[in-house]
């Protein structure tokens, strides 16, 4: 081989190196950005299971008021830091999943069973909240979360039959 050749085969294996360094770092920033949602979720989902919590969520769960007015007759304080709480937990969570910033998949493993027994027992009463306060963006990204959740639920068979 004569020093030309050789010469040549190194520029080639300089440029494949640098292409295959390049390749390698994308990779590995898609892989730390994955990570860092994750992350992001269940930093925020660590609070579920604190014990402040899962006492507001078992008040909001187990709520009997049907309506708005029967919020507004019958609701405490207590109620509506208990609304407060469990709202604002799945605000943030609604949010990252808008924004990009937690993955679907993930928040479906951990939280679509709680979302879906949570929103129908507030959602009268921010639907009143809304109108009463002319504030009609509170809770939507709770809203959000629930409607996305519940378009993962229902399987495209479920929406094809239909009732004799």
């Amino acid at each position: 081989m004569t020093v030309e050749i050789v010469q040549h085969v190194l520029s080639i294996a300089a440029s494949l190196a640098i292409i295959l360094g390049v390749v390698i770092g994308l990779l590995q920033l898609r892989y730390q950005h994955s990570l860092r949602q994750a992350e992001i979720a269940m930093r925020l989902y660590s609070s579920f299971g604190e014990e402040s919590f899962v006492r507001h969520y078992q008040r909001v769960s187990s709520w009997h008021y049907p309506t708005f007015a029967s919020y507004r007759e019958d609701g405490t304080a207590d109620d509506f830091t208990s609304l407060m709480v469990v709202s604002v937990f799945f605000e943030s969570m609604g949010l990252l999943l808008k924004r990009g910033l937690a993955p679907i998949d993930l928040l479906d493993d951990l939280l679509s069973g709680p979302v879906m027994e949570a929103w129908p027992q507030v959602r009268p009463i921010w639907v009143g909240l809304r109108e009463q306060n002319h504030q009609p963006s509170w809770a939507e990204w709770f809203e959000y979360f629930y409607d996305e959740m519940r378009k993962r639920t229902v399987k495209p068979t479920d929406a094809m039959v239909s009732p004799r």
